[in-house]
């Protein structure tokens, strides 16, 4: 069986991961023709290469994409969260995600 998992990142993680999809909770900073910068929940800076017909009146979006190099993701999808997220307690995710004292669970 193939392993489909898309990890929870954070931009400190990003280079761990990459040319693999992986998703990034994110506050959108600037849209500007097809690439968005971005503010990760670590509080880094993320340019993401946005998809053609890219639309969204959320804050916040969560996405879906594969990772170019330590800064930017290809955007494949995305998801809107709205106008309100816990930065750090979507951080607090990433980090569980990748302690390995949860390993199994993820």
């Amino acid at each position: 069986m193939t392993d489909h998992r898309s990890p929870r990142v954070n931009k400190a993680l990003l280079d761990n991961f990459k040319g693999q999809t992986v998703r990034l909770i994110a506050k959108i900073r600037s849209v500007r023709d097809d690439v968005a910068i971005v503010e990760a929940s670590d509080g880094g800076e993320v340019e993401v290469k946005l998809l053609k017909a890219f639309h969204t009146d959320s804050t916040y979006i969560e996405v879906i994409g594969s990772v170019v190099d330590e800064r930017t993701i290809k955007m494949m999808a995305f998801i809107e969260l709205g106008n309100d997220v816990d930065m750090k307690l979507a951080n607090d995710v990433v980090q569980v995600w990748h302690d390995p004292r949860f390993a199994k669970i993820f």
